[in-house]
Protein backbone atom coordinates (compact mmCIF):
# COMPACT_ATOMS: atom_id res chain seq x y z
CA UNK A 1 0.00 0.00 0.00
CA UNK A 2 1.71 3.16 -1.20
CA UNK A 3 1.56 6.52 0.58
CA UNK A 4 -0.82 7.74 -2.12
CA UNK A 5 -3.10 4.74 -1.62
CA UNK A 6 -3.07 5.33 2.14
CA UNK A 7 -4.13 8.95 1.70
CA UNK A 8 -6.83 7.93 -0.79
CA UNK A 9 -8.17 5.39 1.71
CA UNK A 10 -8.18 7.87 4.60
CA UNK A 11 -10.21 10.25 2.44
CA UNK A 12 -12.97 7.60 2.29
CA UNK A 13 -13.16 6.98 6.05
CA UNK A 14 -16.35 8.56 7.46
CA UNK A 15 -14.56 9.54 10.68
CA UNK A 16 -12.03 11.63 8.71
CA UNK A 17 -14.50 13.17 6.25
CA UNK A 18 -13.68 16.80 5.49
CA UNK A 19 -9.97 16.53 6.23
CA UNK A 20 -7.73 18.59 3.97
CA UNK A 21 -5.30 16.79 1.68
CA UNK A 22 -2.33 18.11 3.68
CA UNK A 23 -3.85 16.84 6.96
CA UNK A 24 -4.44 13.38 5.52
CA UNK A 25 -0.90 13.23 4.10
CA UNK A 26 0.52 14.15 7.50
CA UNK A 27 -1.68 11.57 9.21
CA UNK A 28 -0.66 8.85 6.73
CA UNK A 29 2.99 9.47 7.53
CA UNK A 30 2.59 8.48 11.20
CA UNK A 31 0.39 5.42 10.62
CA UNK A 32 1.72 1.87 10.42
CA UNK A 33 0.26 -0.63 7.95
CA UNK A 34 -0.28 -4.18 9.19
CA UNK A 35 -1.47 -7.26 7.29
CA UNK A 36 -3.12 -9.84 9.54
CA UNK A 37 -4.34 -13.40 9.16
CA UNK A 38 -7.72 -14.72 10.23
CA UNK A 39 -7.79 -15.44 13.95
CA UNK A 40 -4.94 -13.08 14.87
CA UNK A 41 -5.48 -10.99 18.00
CA UNK A 42 -5.08 -7.22 17.78
CA UNK A 43 -5.23 -6.91 21.57
CA UNK A 44 -6.83 -8.61 24.55
CA UNK A 45 -9.26 -7.24 27.08
CA UNK A 46 -7.27 -5.51 29.83
CA UNK A 47 -4.15 -4.90 27.71
CA UNK A 48 -2.54 -1.47 27.91
CA UNK A 49 -3.74 0.68 25.02
CA UNK A 50 -0.97 1.78 22.70
CA UNK A 51 -2.86 2.31 19.45
CA UNK A 52 -6.16 2.36 17.61
CA UNK A 53 -6.66 0.95 14.12
CA UNK A 54 -8.43 1.92 10.90
CA UNK A 55 -9.67 -1.14 9.03
CA UNK A 56 -8.68 -1.01 5.36
CA UNK A 57 -9.83 -4.49 4.33
CA UNK A 58 -11.44 -7.41 6.13
CA UNK A 59 -13.11 -7.24 9.50
CA UNK A 60 -12.68 -7.72 13.23
CA UNK A 61 -14.77 -9.01 16.11
CA UNK A 62 -14.86 -7.57 19.64
CA UNK A 63 -15.48 -10.01 22.48
CA UNK A 64 -15.84 -9.88 26.23
CA UNK A 65 -14.31 -12.38 28.64
CA UNK A 66 -16.94 -13.69 31.07
CA UNK A 67 -16.90 -16.04 34.08
CA UNK A 68 -16.52 -19.70 33.22
CA UNK A 69 -13.60 -19.01 30.90
CA UNK A 70 -15.98 -18.06 28.10
CA UNK A 71 -16.06 -15.21 25.61
CA UNK A 72 -19.07 -13.54 24.01
CA UNK A 73 -19.03 -11.40 20.91
CA UNK A 74 -20.36 -7.89 21.52
CA UNK A 75 -19.73 -6.26 18.14
CA UNK A 76 -18.04 -6.26 14.76
CA UNK A 77 -16.37 -3.68 12.55
CA UNK A 78 -15.42 -3.70 8.88
CA UNK A 79 -13.64 -1.68 6.22
CA UNK A 80 -13.67 2.06 6.85
CA UNK A 81 -14.39 1.74 10.58
CA UNK A 82 -12.13 2.31 13.57
CA UNK A 83 -11.58 0.31 16.76
CA UNK A 84 -9.57 0.88 19.91
CA UNK A 85 -10.43 4.54 20.39
CA UNK A 86 -12.19 4.04 23.77
CA UNK A 87 -9.03 3.20 25.67
CA UNK A 88 -7.10 6.02 24.01
CA UNK A 89 -9.75 8.53 25.09
CA UNK A 90 -9.46 7.84 28.81
CA UNK A 91 -6.02 6.24 29.11
CA UNK A 92 -7.40 2.99 30.54
CA UNK A 93 -6.89 -0.58 29.33
CA UNK A 94 -8.72 -2.04 26.36
CA UNK A 95 -12.35 -2.82 27.20
CA UNK A 96 -12.62 -5.89 24.95
CA UNK A 97 -10.52 -8.37 23.00
CA UNK A 98 -10.38 -7.76 19.26
CA UNK A 99 -9.79 -10.62 16.81
CA UNK A 100 -9.45 -10.61 13.03
CA UNK A 101 -12.38 -12.48 11.43
CA UNK A 102 -10.80 -12.76 8.00
CA UNK A 103 -7.57 -11.74 6.29
CA UNK A 104 -7.34 -8.04 7.05
CA UNK A 105 -5.26 -4.94 6.44
CA UNK A 106 -5.27 -2.22 9.08
CA UNK A 107 -3.58 1.12 9.68
CA UNK A 108 -2.45 1.66 13.27
CA UNK A 109 -2.35 5.11 14.90
CA UNK A 110 -0.34 5.34 18.12
CA UNK A 111 -1.56 7.01 21.30
CA UNK A 112 0.70 10.12 21.04
CA UNK A 113 -0.31 10.75 17.42
CA UNK A 114 -4.00 10.26 18.26
CA UNK A 115 -3.73 12.83 21.06
CA UNK A 116 -1.91 15.26 18.76
CA UNK A 117 -4.59 14.85 16.08
CA UNK A 118 -7.34 15.94 18.49
CA UNK A 119 -5.33 18.70 20.16
CA UNK A 120 -4.77 20.78 17.05
CA UNK A 121 -6.10 24.36 17.17
CA UNK A 122 -8.04 23.71 13.97
CA UNK A 123 -11.78 23.37 13.21
CA UNK A 124 -11.20 19.87 11.82
CA UNK A 125 -9.88 18.71 15.21
CA UNK A 126 -13.15 19.75 16.84
CA UNK A 127 -15.08 18.04 14.04
CA UNK A 128 -13.23 14.81 14.88
CA UNK A 129 -14.12 15.24 18.56
CA UNK A 130 -17.79 15.59 17.62
CA UNK A 131 -17.60 12.42 15.56
CA UNK A 132 -15.91 10.59 18.41
CA UNK A 133 -18.79 11.64 20.66
CA UNK A 134 -21.23 10.13 18.13
CA UNK A 135 -19.14 6.98 17.84
CA UNK A 136 -18.82 6.31 21.58
CA UNK A 137 -22.54 7.05 21.99
CA UNK A 138 -23.27 4.35 19.40
CA UNK A 139 -20.96 2.00 21.32
CA UNK A 140 -22.85 2.83 24.54
CA UNK A 141 -26.25 2.24 22.94
CA UNK A 142 -25.07 -1.11 21.59
CA UNK A 143 -23.75 -2.18 24.99
CA UNK A 144 -26.88 -1.06 26.85
CA UNK A 145 -29.10 -2.91 24.36
CA UNK A 146 -27.35 -6.14 25.38
CA UNK A 147 -27.62 -5.30 29.04
CA UNK A 148 -31.33 -4.42 28.83
CA UNK A 149 -32.25 -8.04 28.25
CA UNK A 150 -34.01 -10.14 25.67
CA UNK A 151 -36.10 -8.59 22.89
CA UNK A 152 -39.29 -9.53 24.79
CA UNK A 153 -38.38 -7.36 27.75
CA UNK A 154 -40.18 -4.04 27.68
CA UNK A 155 -39.68 -0.74 29.43
CA UNK A 156 -41.67 -0.76 32.64
CA UNK A 157 -44.42 1.81 33.26
CA UNK A 158 -44.73 5.11 31.41
CA UNK A 159 -41.38 6.84 32.06
CA UNK A 160 -42.11 9.72 29.66
CA UNK A 161 -45.25 10.58 31.63
CA UNK A 162 -43.26 10.38 34.87
CA UNK A 163 -40.74 12.84 33.43
CA UNK A 164 -43.49 15.24 32.36
CA UNK A 165 -44.97 15.19 35.86
CA UNK A 166 -41.56 15.62 37.49
CA UNK A 167 -40.69 18.54 35.21
CA UNK A 168 -43.91 20.30 36.13
CA UNK A 169 -43.03 19.98 39.81
CA UNK A 170 -39.46 21.25 39.62
CA UNK A 171 -38.59 24.23 41.79
CA UNK A 172 -36.44 26.51 39.65
CA UNK A 173 -33.77 28.49 41.46
CA UNK A 174 -30.80 30.80 41.03
CA UNK A 175 -27.40 29.57 39.74
CA UNK A 176 -25.06 28.10 42.37
CA UNK A 177 -22.08 29.97 43.75
CA UNK A 178 -19.33 30.11 41.12
CA UNK A 179 -16.63 29.26 43.67
CA UNK A 180 -18.47 26.04 44.54
CA UNK A 181 -18.82 25.07 40.89
CA UNK A 182 -15.20 25.92 40.08
CA UNK A 183 -13.99 23.36 42.63
CA UNK A 184 -15.55 20.56 40.57
CA UNK A 185 -13.10 18.68 38.36
CA UNK A 186 -15.49 19.19 35.45
CA UNK A 187 -14.74 22.92 35.41
CA UNK A 188 -10.97 22.82 35.91
CA UNK A 189 -10.42 23.81 32.28
CA UNK A 190 -12.95 26.65 32.32
CA UNK A 191 -11.50 30.15 32.48
CA UNK A 192 -13.53 32.74 34.49
CA UNK A 193 -15.28 34.10 31.39
CA UNK A 194 -16.27 30.63 30.16
CA UNK A 195 -17.47 29.67 33.65
CA UNK A 196 -19.59 32.80 33.82
CA UNK A 197 -21.02 32.04 30.39
CA UNK A 198 -21.87 28.51 31.48
CA UNK A 199 -23.55 29.59 34.70
CA UNK A 200 -25.70 32.18 32.96
CA UNK A 201 -26.73 30.02 29.98
CA UNK A 202 -28.44 27.22 31.88
CA UNK A 203 -31.56 26.89 34.02
CA UNK A 204 -31.42 25.42 37.53
CA UNK A 205 -33.92 23.49 39.60
CA UNK A 206 -34.15 21.65 42.90
CA UNK A 207 -35.19 18.06 42.29
CA UNK A 208 -36.93 15.98 45.01
CA UNK A 209 -35.63 12.40 45.43
CA UNK A 210 -37.09 9.61 43.33
CA UNK A 211 -38.07 11.79 40.37
CA UNK A 212 -37.36 10.74 36.77
CA UNK A 213 -35.76 13.59 34.84
CA UNK A 214 -34.94 11.64 31.68
CA UNK A 215 -36.96 8.68 30.38
CA UNK A 216 -35.59 5.67 28.52
CA UNK A 217 -37.13 5.50 25.06
CA UNK A 218 -38.05 9.18 24.96
CA UNK A 219 -35.82 11.96 23.60
CA UNK A 220 -34.14 14.20 26.12
CA UNK A 221 -34.56 17.89 25.31
CA UNK A 222 -31.50 19.03 27.24
CA UNK A 223 -28.21 17.93 28.66
CA UNK A 224 -28.19 18.06 32.47
CA UNK A 225 -25.40 18.47 34.97
CA UNK A 226 -25.69 17.51 38.62
CA UNK A 227 -24.73 20.38 40.91
CA UNK A 228 -25.25 18.50 44.17
CA UNK A 229 -26.89 15.26 45.21
CA UNK A 230 -26.80 12.41 42.71
CA UNK A 231 -28.68 11.07 39.70
CA UNK A 232 -28.97 7.33 39.13
CA UNK A 233 -28.95 6.12 35.51
CA UNK A 234 -30.91 2.88 35.25
CA UNK A 235 -32.58 0.39 32.91
CA UNK A 236 -35.98 -0.63 34.27
CA UNK A 237 -37.39 -4.00 33.17
CA UNK A 238 -40.41 -5.20 35.11
CA UNK A 239 -39.32 -5.39 38.73
CA UNK A 240 -35.64 -5.29 37.72
CA UNK A 241 -33.63 -2.10 37.92
CA UNK A 242 -30.14 -2.29 36.40
CA UNK A 243 -27.93 0.61 37.42
CA UNK A 244 -25.56 1.64 34.65
CA UNK A 245 -24.15 4.85 36.09
CA UNK A 246 -24.28 7.47 38.81
CA UNK A 247 -24.07 11.18 38.02
CA UNK A 248 -22.76 12.94 41.13
CA UNK A 249 -21.76 16.61 41.39
CA UNK A 250 -20.18 17.83 38.18
CA UNK A 251 -21.33 14.81 36.14
CA UNK A 252 -23.53 15.05 33.05
CA UNK A 253 -26.56 13.02 31.99
CA UNK A 254 -29.30 13.14 29.36
CA UNK A 255 -26.86 14.01 26.56
CA UNK A 256 -27.29 11.02 24.23
CA UNK A 257 -30.33 12.43 22.44
CA UNK A 258 -28.52 15.70 21.80
CA UNK A 259 -25.54 13.90 20.29
CA UNK A 260 -27.26 11.58 17.83
CA UNK A 261 -30.95 12.51 17.86
CA UNK A 262 -32.07 9.14 19.21
CA UNK A 263 -34.15 8.43 22.30
CA UNK A 264 -32.52 8.27 25.72
CA UNK A 265 -31.05 4.78 26.34
CA UNK A 266 -31.53 5.07 30.13
CA UNK A 267 -33.85 6.53 32.74
CA UNK A 268 -32.30 9.15 35.03
CA UNK A 269 -33.76 9.30 38.54
CA UNK A 270 -32.83 11.63 41.39
CA UNK A 271 -31.22 9.65 44.17
CA UNK A 272 -31.30 12.31 46.85
CA UNK A 273 -32.44 15.86 47.39
CA UNK A 274 -30.38 18.28 45.34
CA UNK A 275 -30.54 20.46 42.28
CA UNK A 276 -29.47 19.91 38.71
CA UNK A 277 -28.57 22.22 35.88
CA UNK A 278 -29.91 22.02 32.35
CA UNK A 279 -26.64 23.16 30.88
CA UNK A 280 -27.27 22.88 27.17
CA UNK A 281 -30.08 25.39 26.82
CA UNK A 282 -27.58 28.06 25.92
CA UNK A 283 -28.90 31.51 25.18
CA UNK A 284 -25.73 32.75 23.51
CA UNK A 285 -25.28 32.73 19.76
CA UNK A 286 -23.16 30.05 18.13
CA UNK A 287 -20.55 32.56 16.97
CA UNK A 288 -19.79 33.72 20.52
CA UNK A 289 -16.22 32.90 21.55
CA UNK A 290 -17.48 32.12 25.06
CA UNK A 291 -20.07 29.69 23.65
CA UNK A 292 -17.39 28.00 21.57
CA UNK A 293 -15.15 27.57 24.62
CA UNK A 294 -18.03 26.10 26.64
CA UNK A 295 -18.93 23.73 23.80
CA UNK A 296 -15.36 22.48 23.38
CA UNK A 297 -14.73 21.87 27.07
CA UNK A 298 -18.17 20.47 27.82
CA UNK A 299 -17.90 18.06 24.89
CA UNK A 300 -14.78 16.64 26.56
CA UNK A 301 -16.77 16.32 29.81
CA UNK A 302 -19.56 14.40 28.06
CA UNK A 303 -17.10 12.18 26.21
CA UNK A 304 -15.32 11.21 29.42
CA UNK A 305 -18.68 10.39 31.02
CA UNK A 306 -19.75 8.17 28.10
CA UNK A 307 -16.48 6.25 28.25
CA UNK A 308 -16.85 5.89 32.02
CA UNK A 309 -20.37 4.52 31.58
CA UNK A 310 -19.14 2.09 28.93
CA UNK A 311 -16.60 0.73 31.38
CA UNK A 312 -19.16 0.60 34.22
CA UNK A 313 -21.57 -1.51 32.20
CA UNK A 314 -18.94 -4.14 31.39
CA UNK A 315 -19.23 -5.85 34.78
CA UNK A 316 -23.04 -6.38 34.77
CA UNK A 317 -22.82 -7.28 31.07
CA UNK A 318 -20.27 -9.97 31.91
CA UNK A 319 -22.46 -11.29 34.75
CA UNK A 320 -25.46 -11.40 32.43
CA UNK A 321 -23.48 -13.12 29.70
CA UNK A 322 -22.23 -15.78 32.11
CA UNK A 323 -25.85 -16.65 32.94
CA UNK A 324 -27.20 -16.74 29.37
CA UNK A 325 -25.80 -16.24 25.85
CA UNK A 326 -25.61 -12.75 24.39
CA UNK A 327 -26.42 -12.47 20.69
CA UNK A 328 -23.64 -10.87 18.66
CA UNK A 329 -24.24 -7.35 17.44
CA UNK A 330 -24.74 -6.97 13.69
CA UNK A 331 -21.75 -5.53 11.82
CA UNK A 332 -23.35 -2.12 11.29
CA UNK A 333 -21.43 1.09 10.71
CA UNK A 334 -20.77 2.97 13.93
CA UNK A 335 -19.85 6.31 12.38
CA UNK A 336 -21.95 7.61 9.52
CA UNK A 337 -20.71 10.14 6.95
CA UNK A 338 -23.75 12.31 7.79
CA UNK A 339 -22.84 12.59 11.48
CA UNK A 340 -22.12 16.31 11.29
CA UNK A 341 -25.37 17.13 9.51
CA UNK A 342 -27.47 15.29 12.09
CA UNK A 343 -25.51 16.46 15.11
CA UNK A 344 -27.21 18.45 17.80
CA UNK A 345 -26.76 22.18 18.46
CA UNK A 346 -24.46 21.17 21.30
CA UNK A 347 -22.09 19.47 18.87
CA UNK A 348 -22.47 22.09 16.16
CA UNK A 349 -21.75 25.05 18.41
CA UNK A 350 -18.14 25.42 17.32
CA UNK A 351 -17.57 25.17 13.60
CA UNK A 352 -15.12 28.03 13.27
Amino acid sequence: MSDRETVDFLATVPFLEGGAEADLVELAQVMRRRTMREGEILWRQGDDAREMVFIVEGGVSASLHVPGDRTVEIGRAGAGEIVGEIALLDGGPHTASVRVTGAATVLALGRPDFAALLARPHPWAFTLKRRLASLVTARLRNQLSHLAGSPGDGIAGSPAEDVARASAQLEYCRPPNSKYVQRMATFNDFDPVALWGFLTSGSYARCPPGRALVAEGAPSTACYLTINGAIEKVLVRGDRRIRVGLAGPGKAFGYESLIDGGPSPVTAITRGSGHSCSSCRATRSSDSSTARTISRVFLDVIQRDIVGTLRQTLRPLARQASARPVSPAPPTALVQPTADRSASPLLRRSRN
